[in-house]
C-alpha cells in the first residue's frame, strides 16, 4: 500500500483543493495530481473529481477519510512521541488552555499532577479559545481546556471533548456605574463603551452572536485587551461595560468592586470544556493528568452536594 500517495489525498481532502495541499505540504500541484491518479488507476478507484470549481470527494474518498485521519494522527502521534522523548526522556504535556482555564483551574491541577509525576515536564500556554482549539487539532497541545466553541472541523474521529463546569456571561460595571444593580435594555447595554478581549475569544464571539440574533449593531470596543484580568481591572477602574465569564467576576462582585447589570431576556449558559485525544493515541501519563482532573471534578461535586454541618 502506498502511503505516501494516500497521506497526498487525506491532504487534498481536508484542504479542500490541490493548491492547499501543495503549499503545506511542499510538493508541486502536478506532482500530487499524477500520483493519485496513478494510484487511483492501479486500484481501478475514484477518490476525487471535480464539479465546477471544486474538487469532491467521491463515495469511496469519503469510506477511507476515517481510518486515514485515525491513521495518520497516529502517525504524528509516534512521531511526537519520539521528538518529546528526545528532549524531555520522562514525558512532556502541554496544555493550551483560555484564560479563565489558566487562573482558575489549571495551576491546581499542575500543581498536583507534579505532586505525584515530578519527572514529568509540563508546558502550559495561555491563550483565546479558538487558538487552543487550533492547538489541539493541529496536536500542539496534549490537553485543551477551553470555553463553547466549535469543535475541529477535522480528526473529529481522533479527540474526545468533556464538560468539565456549567458556567455563563454576564454584563460588569464599575460598583459606581450608572448600570450597576440595574436592570436594562440588551439595545441600552450595547450603546455603551464596552472593553473587551480580542477577536476569537469565546465571551466577544458569543456578544456578537447575540448581536446578531437580535439585529442590532455590534457595540464599540474602546478598550481591547490580551487576557481577562486585565479587561476586569479597567472595568474597575470606572470606564465601560464588559461581558465577561460568571466564574471569573464573582470574586470581584463579592467584593463590591464590580457590579452585575441586569440585561433584560438574556442568559447566556455556556460551558467550559477539556478536549485530548483518545485514549488508544495518549501516553500513559497524559491519561493519568486527565484521570486527575476528573477526580477533582467529583470531589468537587461531592463537597457542594455535602456541605459540611455547622452546630
Amino acid at each position: 500500500m502506498n502511503f505516501h500517495v494516500l497521506k497526498l489525498f487525506y491532504c487534498v481532502a481536508i484542504t479542500g483543493s490541490v493548491t492547499k495541499a501543495s503549499e503545506r505540504l511542499h510538493i508541486s500541484q502536478p506532482a500530487i495530481s499524477a500520483q493519485i491518479r496513478k494510484f487511483e488507476r492501479e486500484n481501478n478507484i475514484l477518490l476525487l473529481e471535480v464539479k465546477g470549481k471544486r474538487m469532491v470527494l467521491t463515495p469511496i474518498g469519503k469510506r477511507l477519510i476515517e481510518p486515514l485521519e485515525k491513521f495518520f494522527a497516529m502517525g504524528d502521534q509516534v512521531q511526537q512521541i519520539i521528538e518529546d522523548y528526545q528532549k524531555f526522556p520522562e514525558g512532556h504535556i502541554r496544555i493550551a488552555g483560555n484564560y479563565l482555564a489558566t487562573s482558575m483551574f489549571i495551576p491546581r491541577w499542575a500543581s498536583l499532577f507534579k505532586q505525584s509525576f515530578p519527572e514529568v515536564r509540563i508546558q502550559i500556554t495561555t491563550t483565546n479559545s479558538h487558538e487552543v482549539l487550533e492547538q489541539l487539532d493541529n496536536f500542539e497541545a496534549d490537553v485543551a481546556i477551553y470555553s463553547d466553541m466549535e469543535f475541529p472541523s477535522h480528526n473529529t474521529g481522533v479527540f474526545d471533548h468533556r464538560e468539565l463546569y456549567k458556567d455563563e456571561y454576564v454584563f460588569v460595571v464599575a460598583s459606581n456605574h450608572s448600570f450597576a444593580q440595574q436592570q436594562v435594555s440588551f439595545e441600552e447595554v450595547i450603546s455603551e463603551a464596552f472593553i473587551m478581549r480580542e477577536e476569537g475569544s469565546a465571551a466577544r464571539e458569543r456578544l456578537v452572536r447575540l448581536c446578531e440574533e437580535r439585529k442590532v449593531q455590534q457595540p464599540k470596543i474602546e478598550l481591547q485587551f490580551n487576557g481577562v484580568n486585565e479587561v476586569i481591572q479597567a472595568v474597575i477602574a470606572g470606564y465601560g461595560i464588559s461581558f465577561v465569564s460568571a466564574l471569573l467576576a464573582q470574586p470581584y462582585l463579592d467584593q463590591g468592586t464590580l457590579a452585575k447589570v441586569e440585561v433584560e431576556n438574556v442568559v447566556s449558559k455556556h460551558s467550559i470544556w477539556m478536549g485530548y485525544r483518545k485514549k488508544e493515541l495518549q501516553e500513559s501519563y497524559i491519561q493519568s493528568f486527565i484521570t486527575l482532573v476528573m477526580k477533582q471534578l467529583k470531589e468537587e461535586n461531592h463537597l457542594l452536594t455535602n456541605p459540611a454541618h455547622t452546630p
